[in-house]
């Protein structure tokens, strides 16, 4: 039996306030150095994913061309932003269409950029890109390209005489 004056050292559990307030401060130094660098590859994959989107849709109006054995056009119309399918005439009039007049049941849609994200256009005039039944743009046109940009940098949607489509 232990004599009732004796002391018996105790481990104390748990952690003093000033433990507590440096690891607290070490983190907060770490989420400080950290997340501008989390935010630039938000803006950076951002940038991508709508080069990316851009590019497929770019794609898809080319494989349509073929599968239609017609000239489709792809527009993405200055003034308000939007781009898609443009069915109207041989080369299309720069409005993207929700419908193809040849096909009235099948609906198409329009897409727009996202926030912070804005398309340079050459003398700000429509961007309209034509291919053909086998899905190349007609004899005498040109390369195209549509220059993202944002605030982290920019991204190249380029389209060659083929209907290569590539992301730069």
């Amino acid at each position: 039996m232990l004599h009732p004056h004796t002391r018996h050292a105790r481990r104390e559990c748990g952690f003093a306030i000033v433990e507590t307030a440096i690891v607290f401060l070490v983190m907060a130094t770490v989420v400080s150095f950290a997340l501008p660098a989390v935010s630039n590859s938000i803006r950076a994959y951002n940038l991508r994913s709508a080069a990316d989107h851009l590019a497929e849709r770019v794609s898809a109006v080319r494989a349509l061309s073929m599968a239609k054995n017609k000239n489709v056009t792809f527009s993405f119309n200055s003034e308000s932003g939007q781009y898609g399918f443009d069915f109207t005439g041989p080369t299309g009039d720069g409005v993207p269409d929700t419908t193809d007049p040849d096909n009235p049941g099948t609906a198409y849609y329009a897409e727009s950029l996202p926030s912070g994200i804005r398309a340079t256009f050459p003398n700000g005039n429509p961007i309209k890109i034509t291919f053909n039944s086998r899905g190349e743009m007609p004899i005498g046109g040109t390369d195209q390209s549509i220059v993202l940009q944002s605030s982290r940098g920019s991204m190249t949607v380029a389209v060659n005489l083929r209907g290569r489509v590539t992301v730069q």
